[in-house]
């Protein structure tokens, strides 16, 4: 038989089968449609917003999908598009870009009613003349029984010769038995809150967060009062208050930031169970309880000197010895970045007077031709005789060692719980260097003393000088 003739009865069979492996290929194919509602819903959950909206066009199982997702983040890249800030031409433009963001909302919130959001942020550039905007969306969020609220209302760029007011949130539209009981998280920004009336407060919030948020000292106060449950509070550019007191109802209250505007003459915190604080140099006088458990502090008071503004802290010391950490008996950390200035001021002589303090971090702006002291820094480690960790950040150049300054010799003190030793920004400075050997010969159970130096040359006189002094061999320089 001729093998072409072979070759096309060989083939016209292998064609003829084709047909049917196609037919099985198909038969097996899945339709994105049948999949079932609960897993459509968990893949839309998975997706970037924008992508989460695309699908809504498949199919009606996938519209449901998508007016089920879980977080809602409506702000100009989500809503128009545009990544970064938006630097507006002319007020023309800015409110052509305002509209077409207010519309889109609207879009969006009508494909949501009804349904469950765990998460509703708004973040654009808006005031108080598009308060019905803001209402209408803020009720339909909270019909959703969302577990975390964002309200940004910054972001404006332009340049208005008459700024408009900010927009003023009724807490009463947030009034619902629903949101009362699921909302967790609550962050407002660039915002007034009108006077509560009858508000009934969060039962069930843990985390309140304010900034350039416009509101009284009593409607402050009454609003954390009806907040049983929170443990985290932060006010970033807030007041100012005459007096603020926060209050023994906050029970659960743990952590308590008070940013760099926030401006309280007098500071009253009651929160029995409060652990951790951070404040600035605009907070004035702090009463605590005195059975505070309050176990770290973080201080800013980095404000140029001869600055009226701020409480008035400009030396390590007096912050320590009469400020906040003295009246804490069960600090373990502190950390304290200030603008040291120091004059004549005498050194508090004192016992041991931070028995709990394991670490201590201290981060100062120095100027070069300023005469700093920085032995006065050994009565603060004398003070805590378990202290466990040591840090020291210097931002400017102390006076430089010359070849007759001798290195002061500091009398011997036990320091047998101080493990590591950093420095950073370290010069050749005699004292600082007499502050490192200080260290090095009393701290018998050193583990660690990192030094990290500015110049080369520094490097050099830390290595000529500190070198001979490592004896257990826990000096890094670098």
């Amino acid at each position: 038989m001729p093998s072409f003739f072979f070759r096309r009865k060989f083939c016209s069979r292998r064609r003829g089968r084709c047909p049917s492996v196609f037919k099985r290929k198909q038969k097996a194919k899945v339709q994105i449609d049948h999949l079932p509602q609960e897993l459509v819903e968990m893949v839309v959950s998975f997706l970037p917003m924008k992508d989460a909206a695309r699908t809504s066009v498949l199919s009606s199982k996938w519209r449901q999908g998508w007016a089920s997702y879980p977080r809602l983040t409506l702000n100009s890249e989500t809503m128009l598009g545009i990544t970064g800030k938006v630097d507006y031409a002319s007020e023309e433009e800015q409110n052509k870009y305002k509209m077409k963001f207010i519309e889109n909302v609207h879009a969006v919130m009508r494909q949501h009613q009804g349904f469950g959001v765990d998460e509703f942020l708004l973040e654009f550039g808006l005031s108080d003349r598009d308060a019905h905007h803001i209402d209408n969306w803020v009720a339909l969020a909270a019909s959703m029984r969302m577990k975390r609220l964002v309200i940004d209302l910054s972001g404006l760029s332009l340049e208005c010769k008459i700024v408009p007011e900010k927009y003023a949130l009724p807490l009463q539209l947030l009034d619902d038995i629903g949101t009362i009981k699921h909302l967790r998280n609550l962050q407002l920004s660039n915002l007034s809150l009108k006077p509560l009336g009858d508000f009934g407060g969060f039962v069930n919030l843990t985390m309140l967060e304010l900034q350039l948020v416009d509101v009284t000292e009593g409607d402050l106060e009454s609003l954390l009062c009806q907040c049983p449950a929170l443990e985290r509070l932060a006010l970033n550019t807030c007041g100012p208050f005459m007096s603020l007191r926060i209050g023994h109802q906050l029970s659960r209250l743990e952590h308590l930031c008070l940013g760099d505007g926030t401006l309280v003459e007098k500071l009253k915190i009651e929160a029995m169970n409060l652990r951790t604080i951070s404040h600035s140099y605009n907070v004035g006088e702090i009463v605590v309880r005195k059975d505070s458990q309050i176990s770290e502090v973080t201080a800013d008071m980095n404000i140029p000197p001869r600055t009226q503004a701020g409480n008035g802290y400009k030396d390590t010391l007096q912050y320590m010895f009469t400020g906040l950490p003295s009246a804490l008996p069960c600090v373990r950390k502190v950390s304290l970045n200030i603008w040291e200035e120091i004059q004549t001021l005498e050194v508090p002589k004192c016992a041991s007077r931070f028995t709990h303090l394991r670490h201590l971090t201290l981060s100062m702006y120095l100027r070069l031709q300023w005469k700093f002291d920085i032995l006065r820094l050994v009565h603060l480690l004398q003070a805590a005789p378990f202290l466990e960790h040591f840090e020291l950040n210097i931002d400017e150049l102390l006076l430089p060692l010359y070849d007759e300054d001798l290195i002061p010799s500091i009398p011997r003190w036990p320091h047998d719980h101080l493990k590591t030793a950093l420095f950073q920004g370290f010069v050749g400075n005699h004292d600082l260097i007499a502050l490192a050997i200080y260290i090095l010969d009393n701290a018998e159970s050193l583990e660690l003393m990192n030094v990290q130096t500015k110049t080369e040359g520094h490097r050099i006189i830390a290595e000529e000088l500190l070198r001979v002094e490592d004896l257990r061999r826990v000096l890094n320089i670098l």
